[in-house]
């Protein structure tokens, strides 16, 4: 009776014992299983002893406790990094909505304006760009450009300075007063009186673009400015026609010829509609080309904001800074803090098993020495454990 109670209060003794304990493993097994008579039950509380490294062999590998608490001091200093990472790419992570939503934003708005033109043809007409009208346009305008320059170095050459003993003998001859259109050496002739001729006509294109700007004038008031800008072109364009219409007609006076007044002379209607009313379409025709192109710019600027803002977006994708080395660096020095001993966990529990079962030898210990084999053979499939090196972690660190 004695022996009974000794034996319950070893085995309630050995059950809750979680002290880490570096022995002999075989010779403790021989020991333990002497003190409990081969228990199983007892015998499988050694064996998860064992895999939670609470039991361990005298020279087990592992960090000493002034490492592990280098690795608990490099921890904490890691945890720090993650937090700052984490804190950064939050950060970065909003900022990355914002553009992306600001891409869905233009995006909706492209295919609303695509799908109000589609429903609409006659505004499609009017708002869609066209790559035809805009060439035919502006190979006109080009064209237009260039008689306007030579028209107004002429107009100018042949107001401000005359010849007219050369009128006098082009009219003897019965050529004329010679074409408002300057010839070659006409050009010349001009560059050889005043270089600054040739700046005439940019001051008729400068009326041009003013016509525009007035144009672009949200104000009622911009009818006045154009009336006025168009009133001041007629004008000069007036004043050249009637200087060139009086320098011909004094050159007929001179030689006794009769001369007409500028309202009878249909060279002087000429010249000036020639000017002033190439002036007005060319006028007209830029207008037309800058907001046909305006048209155009409206989509590519939308794409080009696009195209910014995905390229935005991946700088700053590529400014995140990835934490899974830091997570699994952490998780590797926990692993250091709580490893109890680096060594083969199958053969520390065969050699725990060896001097247990050597105890159950006598043949009228057989039954337990049956049942303690197949408690460890289901308990190493069960747990997996195999040959090799392991690392047995505390599992209540």
């Amino acid at each position: 009776m004695a022996s009974t109670e000794e034996q319950s209060k070893v085995k309630n003794h050995e059950r809750v014992v979680h002290q880490i304990e570096r022995v002999n493993l075989y010779d403790f097994g021989y020991e333990k299983s002497g003190n409990v008579k081969g228990d199983p039950e007892m015998f499988s509380s050694y064996l998860n002893r064992i895999a939670n490294g609470d039991l361990v062999e005298e020279n087990y590998q592992g960090l000493t406790d002034d490492e592990k608490k280098v690795r608990r001091e490099e921890i904490k200093v890691l945890e720090a990094k993650q937090k700052e990472f984490e804190s950064n790419n939050a950060k970065i992570e909003i900022e990355i909505k914002e553009k992306e939503k600001k891409i869905d934003e233009f995006r909706q708005e492209l295919l609303k304006i695509r799908e109000v033109k589609n429903n609409d043809h006659e505004k499609l007409k009017a708002e869609t760009f066209s790559g035809l009208k805009f060439g035919i346009g502006m190979f006109i305008l080009i064209m237009l450009s260039v008689y306007l320059f030579f028209f107004y170095v002429s107009a100018a050459y042949k107001a401000l300075y005359v010849d007219f003993e050369k009128i006098a003998d082009n009219i003897a001859q019965g050529i004329g007063t010679g074409s408002i259109m300057p010839g070659p050496y006409e050009l010349s002739e001009a560059i050889q009186y005043n270089y600054l001729l040739f700046l005439v006509p940019f001051v008729f294109y400068a009326f041009g673009w003013a016509f525009h700007i007035l144009l672009e004038l949200k104000q009622k008031i911009k009818i006045l400015f154009i009336s006025l800008l168009i009133a001041v072109t007629f004008t000069v364009d007036f004043l050249i026609a009637l200087i060139i219409h009086n320098n011909t007609e004094m050159a007929k006076e001179l030689m006794g010829l009769a001369t007409k007044k500028w309202s009878a002379s249909s060279t002087f209607y000429i010249i000036l509609f020639l000017g002033f009313l190439v002036y007005i379409i060319w006028s007209i025709l830029l207008d037309y080309l800058l907001k046909e192109w305006d048209k155009r710019k409206i989509s590519i600027n939308m794409k080009k904001i696009i195209k910014h803002l995905r390229a935005d977006v991946k700088t700053l994708q590529s400014k995140i800074i990835s934490i899974e080395g830091i997570k699994n660096q952490i998780a590797a020095f926990r692993d250091d803090v709580s490893t109890v001993f680096q060594g083969n966990l199958k053969k520390y529990i065969e050699q725990f098993s060896s001097g247990w079962i050597a105890y159950l030898a006598p043949n009228n210990m057989k039954a337990v020495k049956d049942r303690c084999l197949n408690l460890k053979k289901d308990f190493e499939e069960k747990n997996g454990i195999k040959p090799g090196i392991v690392r047995v972690i505390s599992r209540r660190g």
